[in-house]
């Protein structure tokens, strides 16, 4: 899928989006798998299941603060309702994921199987809205901004998601959305950055990731 009308290349979003489909479609199932009593396993888990939660917080709140409103002022009026609506599904997100964290804090220090089971049940529920709201997005929203707004604009909202990110994670996390992403798309993402991260993520980001998903997912990643 791609950006369709002319205009901002809006296709680094559907990799970042690509990468949350695979994590979130993956997640219940990982954490359904650690036997009950396991702490170390759950522990492992549990920040794997954290660290994605936060990625798409931070996404959120991006598009909330640098987007939205941006399309509001711009777009024509009867489109208003496509942005609200996206607006809307933002706060039904996030109040599925408060609910897991709630969740999620109780059994990642003592794997109880009653925790363990109501985190997977809302990473299921995350992911059936993720689902539905990112289909919404790529299909309504991203032509939107491909016509409204400069490339300085959509740039900042990149630049704003990978900054809330811990430094230690980057790597990691650009892997993370590099492995089913457009080479070209890749380069483009990068095409603004410094020189030493524009040369070597493209190397470090999948091996980091590799190295990651090892850990979490087992030989199989």
């Amino acid at each position: 899928m791609s950006s369709a009308a002319p205009g901002v290349d809006t296709r680094e979003m559907i990799a970042v989006h690509s990468a949350f489909r695979r994590e979130f479609q993956l997640a219940p199932g990982l954490v359904r798998a650690v036997a009950p009593g396991d702490v170390a396993r759950a522990q492992v888990v549990a920040e794997h299941v954290q660290l994605i939660g936060t990625f798409l917080h931070h996404h959120h709140d991006g598009e909330d603060r640098l987007l939205w409103p941006r399309l509001l002022e711009r777009v024509p009026a009867e489109l208003a309702p496509t942005v609200e609506l996206m607006e809307r599904q933002h706060e039904g997100v996030h109040e599925v994921i408060e609910e897991m964290t709630a969740a999620l804090a109780r059994w990642r220090a003592d794997a109880g199987q009653a925790d363990r089971d109501q985190v997977a049940d809302a990473l299921d529920r995350l992911h059936t809205l993720l689902v539905e709201h990112l289909a919404a997005e790529e299909q309504h929203i991203l032509p939107l901004a491909s016509r409204s707004l400069t490339a300085a604009e959509w740039g900042e909202l990149g630049e704003d998601g990978m900054a809330a990110q811990a430094k230690s994670k980057l790597p990691m996390i650009f892997g993370m959305i590099m492995k089913d992403a457009d080479p070209e798309v890749i380069r483009g993402m990068l095409a603004n950055a410094p020189l030493v991260p524009r040369l070597m993520l493209p190397f470090v980001g999948p091996r980091a990731y590799a190295r990651y998903a090892r850990r979490i997912h087992g030989a199989a990643a």
